[in-house]
């Protein structure tokens, strides 16, 4: 079933099992004034070549004209179905009101597997990739007005997918320009986590890395877990809490891993494919950051710039004082809208490289 574009956008619902566009359904929301929204449902593909569907939500100002799309992607909401954000209370089309009235269009992904079949494949660069693609196509055919200039903007989790979708757009969305990309204290420099994280806390995020790669590469996890991190694993794959509260995080410091999978192959290989600071993009890119964020320390900062620029990405870096993971993306609000508005403008960017 072919959905109508038409410059007055799709105002009903619909749904299709067997929809010949991208939109699988869809459902008015509550949205800013000069704005609408909708729930979706939208066909993908996973990273194995098969359809699949996600979640998430579209809004569309009312203007004249062909407008950009910005892309928000969302930080770690956890593995299991209702942590889908645009189902448990994440940023809604209300927290973009000041992108609406500028004239772009807002969509939101879930990302594949939260909500929708399979599980999330977390941090795996190509499916939120695709997630995020595929979500701005399905705007264009809720209005046509949506145009093909995208804006991608993600923190933490989603500062790992905006860099992931911008440097993998040659070869998955060259029907889209990547304008610009902002990534808020973003989930880099995969292949040292496991070492930095044991011990801590943090190692609930490296044992969700685990149970993502594990699905989405068909790999064993008996590889790298151990018995006791094994048994944890249902809790992993359904919780919607911060991943330092998984009961892994709680296991003695060798207790996670019978071996470091930074250390074995093809584990080591593909956190470091799926670390996009390694991979060339060719517009600008900006790291915001907070200097007492404690999930992402500063002093790992001259090393992802360095891979950066040694990838040849034109990357700029703003450090905000005495902001935490909690607080740095509210903090830089303003600045950020103002550097992606400057870059659809043209204006010079000047990289740190």
């Amino acid at each position: 079933m072919v959905l109508p574009a038409c410059s007055q956008g799709w105002t009903g619902t619909r749904t299709s099992e067997e929809s010949t566009t991208r939109i699988i359904s869809a459902e008015r929301i509550a949205a800013p004034e000069g704005a609408r929204a909708w729930q979706v449902g939208y066909s993908s593909e996973t990273i194995g070549g098969e359809e699949t569907s996600v979640t998430g939500w579209v809004a569309i100002p009312e203007v004249q004209g062909t407008m950009p799309v910005m892309a928000w992607a969302h930080p770690t909401a956890g593995l299991g179905d209702d942590c889908a954000p645009s189902r448990s209370g994440g940023r809604t089309p209300f927290h973009f009101s000041h992108e609406l009235e500028a004239g772009w269009a807002v969509v939101a992904t879930d990302y594949e597997g939260l909500g929708g079949p399979g599980l999330h494949p977390y941090l795996v660069s190509e499916s939120e990739a695709r997630s995020i693609f595929d979500i701005a196509r399905a705007a264009h055919e809720l209005d046509d007005r949506v145009g093909t200039d995208l804006l991608l903007w993600g923190f933490s989790q989603g500062g790992h997918a905006a860099l992931s979708a911008a440097a993998l757009a040659p070869e998955l969305a060259p029907d889209f320009r990547i304008v610009a990309t902002v990534a808020v204290a973003p989930a880099v420099d995969l292949i040292g986590w496991p070492t930095q994280a044991l011990g801590t806390p943090q190692q609930g995020y490296t044992v969700a890395i685990v149970a993502g790669f594990a699905a989405a590469y068909d790999l064993d996890v008996g590889d790298v877990l151990t018995r006791n991190a094994i048994d944890l694993l249902d809790e992993v794959k359904t919780s919607c809490a911060d991943p330092t509260s998984y009961g892994v995080s709680r296991l003695s410091s060798s207790g996670a891993f019978v071996v470091d999978p930074s250390q074995l192959e093809p584990w080591a290989t593909l956190l470091t494919d799926n670390s996009p600071e390694y991979r060339t993009i060719r517009s600008p890119v900006l790291l915001v950051l907070g200097d007492e964020d404690a999930l992402w320390p500063l002093d790992l900062l001259p090393t992802i710039v360095g891979r950066m620029c040694d990838a040849g990405t034109p990357v700029g870096t703003s450090i905000h004082l005495g902001e935490d993971h909690g607080s740095i993306g509210g903090a830089a609000r303003g600045e950020i809208h103002t550097f992606l508005a400057e870059r659809l403008e043209g204006l010079l960017f000047e990289s740190d490289c």
